[in-house]
């Protein structure tokens, strides 16, 4: 009687074990890599947000004022939120410009921190004139 070949039950099986435990990993892999792509994604966008906000500040004709303000903002399709502080610092030409974005409705998990520094644009001119 000739020998058959193939593939007995038992191969066949291990087999299908193997091919699914890698395709389990690549799954739970890939999910992986997604959430943190929305999460990098998120965070991009808030960072330029933050960014756009200082760029008002820092482009604004006068000296900014300390206080906080807030506002909301369009970016990639989604509502974000924003808080702006504005702190005094050591040297009065200098303010700190703290901007913080959270996604809209979610305003204690911030996405984005971003500081800046803005000099009175006055300072120079009276020291020019020294």
């Amino acid at each position: 009687m000739p020998r058959q070949h193939g593939f007995n039950l038992i191969e066949i099986m291990f087999a299908l074990l193997l091919l699914g435990l890698v395709i389990t990993v690549s799954v739970e892999t890939s999910s992986g890599d997604f959430a943190s792509y929305n999460r990098m994604k998120d965070t991009t966008l808030a960072r330029w947000v933050a960014f756009n906000q200082l760029a008002v500040v820092q482009t604004s004709k006068g000296f900014p004022a300390t206080g906080k303000a807030d506002g909301k903002a369009e970016m990639g399709d989604l509502a974000w939120q924003w808080q702006q502080e504005v702190l005094a610092t050591p040297d009065p030409d200098l303010r700190k410009v703290k901007v913080s974005v959270f996604r809209e409705g979610r305003p204690t998990e911030a996405l984005a921190v971003e500081v800046a520094y803005v000099a009175n644009p006055q300072a120079k001119q009276r020291s020019l004139a020294q």
